[in-house]
């Protein structure tokens, strides 16, 4: 990259930045970030949540049309978010960094279920996440992303956000410090049931295992190399799970993991102005998961 080119950049990153500074603990907080980053990276809204244990997620803020805005926080949030594999990589601890979706994701992470039937409602083609830590064992992601209709993010795009990372996460880490202080005042953080509960008690704890890491999205493959055993194996304990809950599909796995709880009841099939309607093949699973 020529001198003059990145003196440019910075010039249109300190801007932003003196901005954003003065943003910290107001209500435009949200749009100034995405505005300061989108001097550098072009995207389309930012969203960010907060993680902490099993809990339902609490919605921080989003630059999202309402429509857009139950499909995208609100349903995910009442939703399988457990699958998603953003809440994943802060339930394993990470609690920094800069993070690409897809690079993130198990192998098969585009077959499955949840991404077909929550992203494919979306819209959303790109997701970059940077995690923060806050206050009360709470873990931040500030996500931004663009629709399935922008370009993908590129290799020089990516190198510019993860040398920006660390001052994303640190002006978002001082905004929502406190999940409670500046969260979505609709959002209140709700246990879910573990998989032992509700129909999957017939499950051994490995299959209860391998039942989350399937609707997750991971291969047979990456399953047997995450739990050293042989693809076989696991072949063998899947024909098991769906024996056991009387199932023949993923897509009748995933409505049976809907079914866990009220308030993944709340995920139900809702059409943004713009994006493509659920297939009916799939909407009369999830209604049949209810029941």
């Amino acid at each position: 990259m020529a001198m003059g080119t990145r003196h440019v950049l910075l010039e249109q990153w300190s801007k932003g930045l003196a901005v954003l500074a003065g943003a910290v603990g107001q209500a435009g907080f949200a749009p100034s970030l995405l505005e300061a980053v989108r001097r550098l990276v072009d995207f389309d809204f930012v969203m960010a949540f907060a993680y902490r244990g099993r809990e339902q997620p609490l919605m921080l803020a989003d630059t999202l049309s309402a429509p857009r805005h139950q499909v995208i926080a609100v349903d995910y949030a009442a939703g399988p978010f457990m699958l998603d594999p953003f809440f994943q990589l802060v339930s394993r601890g990470t609690s920094e960094g800069c993070h690409r979706l897809h690079d993130i994701a198990p192998d098969h992470f585009r077959r499955s279920e949840y991404f077909r039937l929550h992203y494919g409602r979306t819209g959303i083609g790109e997701e970059i996440g940077f995690v923060f830590a806050m206050d009360g064992g709470f873990t931040g992601v500030t996500s931004f992303a663009r629709w399935s209709e922008s370009a993908a993010v590129t290799r020089s795009e990516m190198e510019v956000l993860r040398a920006i990372g660390p001052a994303v996460s640190a002006f978002s880490a001082r905004h929502w410090h406190s999940a409670g202080v500046r969260s979505d005042p609709r959002a209140q953080p709700t246990a879910l049931p573990q998989l032992n509960q509700r129909g999957f008690q017939v499950l051994s704890a490995r299959e209860r295992e391998i039942v989350t890491m399937i609707l997750q999205g991971h291969s047979t493959e990456s399953v047997a190399l995450r739990l050293d055993i042989s693809p076989g194996t696991v072949k063998v304990h899947r024909k098991n799970i769906y024996r056991k809950l009387k199932v023949s599909s993923q897509g009748e796995l995933f409505a049976a993991f809907m079914g866990l709880s009220p308030a993944l009841h709340a995920y139900t099939p809702r059409d943004i102005p713009g994006t493509a309607d659920i297939p009916q093949s799939r909407v009369k699973i999830i209604a049949g998961g209810k029941s």
